[in-house]
């Protein structure tokens, strides 16, 4: 067994959790394992950090998870504010506006900045806990064995192999992970040829807005950055093939082409080509191996999630792999890693879609119509989009840490307060008294925080629970199991929900728990 070093020539054991890749997925992965008391190793076949912009939006769904982990502040600080989002036509004419306030989210903005300071960010935070990412290491095979995974590395020309636990690939859409896994990205690439780039405009364009322009020529997204820059997405010329990318020049030319005006294009300082995606692996996970971010899922960058899915992934799998490592979960916990975000990244890409789809509808109704037009969409129908591009809507219902509910309930969906709960434990939120708490809380007080609603500023109806009801809320802030009263019967259903994944405590005070779960 392979050991390393801490960078000062003492070496160091191997981590129990192998992470491959130092992109935003693996970053937070290693952030959140160590915020539950799991110390990675992280290995990346780059020899630096990259400086490029790549994916910058943070939806306001995965703001709330950077805040229960302790780095918001950071990202506030170093990232700008996107408060409204418009569309507009031939001529900047706006055809609809939507404005993020009231979506039902402590952040109700989205948060933007380059993907290499979200990175930097992230790299920072673990370097203050002894976590530092090992590059120039190329991992050449991840192989399944008995009681974990055997890796060969090649560092430096040599080969070494190292025994973990558990891998997590998170290195993007060459994922060797993934490949070792024999998962293959399923789905289809859109039409068309498109550059991402990193510019200075000189466009007009109100604070806090980002903005997509269309045309009958295709479209271009504008999305604002700290220090006055833009993220520009803008399709290429149908005959355009080229593997040299543009000159500013060009660039500028073809900006404004789209959107038929000067946007005053200056200081590029980066770009790249890309096809736009819409593809998953069918599953994420098999036991000991699991994918993250890009290895996992593309999804159409017009939808601004892929970065965001990554983040939710790393969330995901962080707190149930921390709770198998030190003993208080059963095994199985993990195949909930699969089945969650297997549907949350399905949501994600039909999202995308959908986004994807619209933009390139107006693009071919401004192709005919010189003065396109759209429908305006009831409130309602507004917040709906906008909670479902904020990731807001997410639900795991139907996956075994959920315990069934009838249906229209609100079980498996995220609690809108959860920022009010602290540590990683889950939470029983209750509103009365709690028949049996003594036995329960003797069986369950290593993973479970009885907390009082109304002591967090919580009412019952906020939480679909009845005055003397109750919520479990997992770490992640998700709702996992409801009591409209949490009477005798309600505590046995409880109990045995925890039992079916969690490990209890085996002590004498459990003796009043029911039989049946005992």
């Amino acid at each position: 067994m392979a050991l390393r070093s801490d960078g000062q020539g003492v070496p160091q054991p191997p981590a129990t959790v192998l992470i491959v890749g130092s992109g935003p997925a693996g970053l937070f992965a290693a952030s959140e394992l160590l915020r539950h008391g799991v110390r990675p190793r992280i290995v990346e076949k780059r020899l630096a950090p990259h400086h490029e912009t790549r994916g910058t939006v943070i939806q306001p769904a995965v703001l709330e998870i950077l805040d229960r982990g302790g780095l918001i502040g950071p990202f506030l600080d170093a990232g700008t504010r996107i408060e409204h989002i418009q569309i507009l036509g031939p001529g900047l004419r706006e055809l609809a506006r939507a404005d993020l306030a009231g979506i039902g989210s402590k952040y109700a903005f989205q948060c933007s900045l380059p993907q290499w300071r979200t990175e930097a960010i992230l790299r920072e935070h673990l370097a203050r806990e002894g976590i530092t990412v090992e590059y120039g290491i190329d991992v050449k095979s991840i192989d399944e064995q008995p009681t974990g995974v055997q890796v060969t590395l090649e560092i430096d020309g040599r080969t070494e192999t190292l025994d973990a636990a558990y891998v997590l690939g998170a290195g993007g859409g060459h994922s060797v992970t993934r490949h070792a896994m024999g998962q293959q990205l399923v789905g289809e690439t859109y039409d068309g040829r498109y550059i991402v780039a990193d510019v200075a405009l000189r466009l007009s364009t109100p604070p806090g807005h980002g903005r997509v322009i269309v045309g009958p020529d295709g479209f271009v997204l504008v999305s604002p950055l700290p220090d006055h820059r833009w993220l520009i997405f803008v399709n290429r010329d149908d005959d355009d093939l080229r593997d040299a990318l543009p000159a500013e020049a060009e660039l500028s030319a073809l900006v404004n082409a789209r959107i038929g005006a000067d946007a005053g294009l200056h200081d590029l300082r980066w770009a790249s080509y890309f096809r736009m995606h819409k593809r998953a692996v069918p599953s994420l996970g098999d036991g000991r191996r699991f994918l993250l971010g890009d290895a996992a899922h593309m999804s159409s960058p017009l939808g601004g999630e892929g970065i965001n899915a990554a983040f939710m992934d790393a969330a995901d799998i962080a707190w149930k792999l921390a709770l198998v490592i030190q003993g208080a979960a059963r095994p199985a916990i993990l195949d909930s890693y699969a089945i969650e975000r297997g549907m949350a990244d399905q949501h994600v890409l039909d999202v995308s879609d959908e986004i994807h789809s619209f933009i390139m509808g107006l693009v071919a109704q401004c192709g005919t119509d010189p003065a396109p037009s759209l429908q305006p969409a009831s409130p309602a129908e507004v917040l709906l989009t906008l909670r479902r591009r904020s990731m807001l809507d997410v639900c795991y219902a139907g996956s075994t840490l959920i315990a069934p509910q009838p249906a229209n309930d609100a079980t498996g969906t995220r609690l809108p307060t959860w920022h009010r709960l602290s540590g990683t434990r889950h939470h029983l939120i209750v509103f009365g008294d709690a028949p049996g708490r003594e036995a329960f809380d003797a069986r369950w007080q290593h993973t479970v925080s009885i907390v009082d609603g109304r002591s967090i500023g919580l009412e019952p109806t906020e939480a679909g629970a009845s005055n003397d009801g109750a919520i479990l809320v997992r770490p992640d802030g998700f709702i996992g199991f409801r009591a409209p009263m949490l009477d005798d019967s309600a505590i046995s259903a409880l109990d045995a929900h925890l039992a079916s994944y969690l490990l209890p405590r085996h002590s004498d005070a459990a003796e009043g728990v029911p039989a049946a779960v005992a």
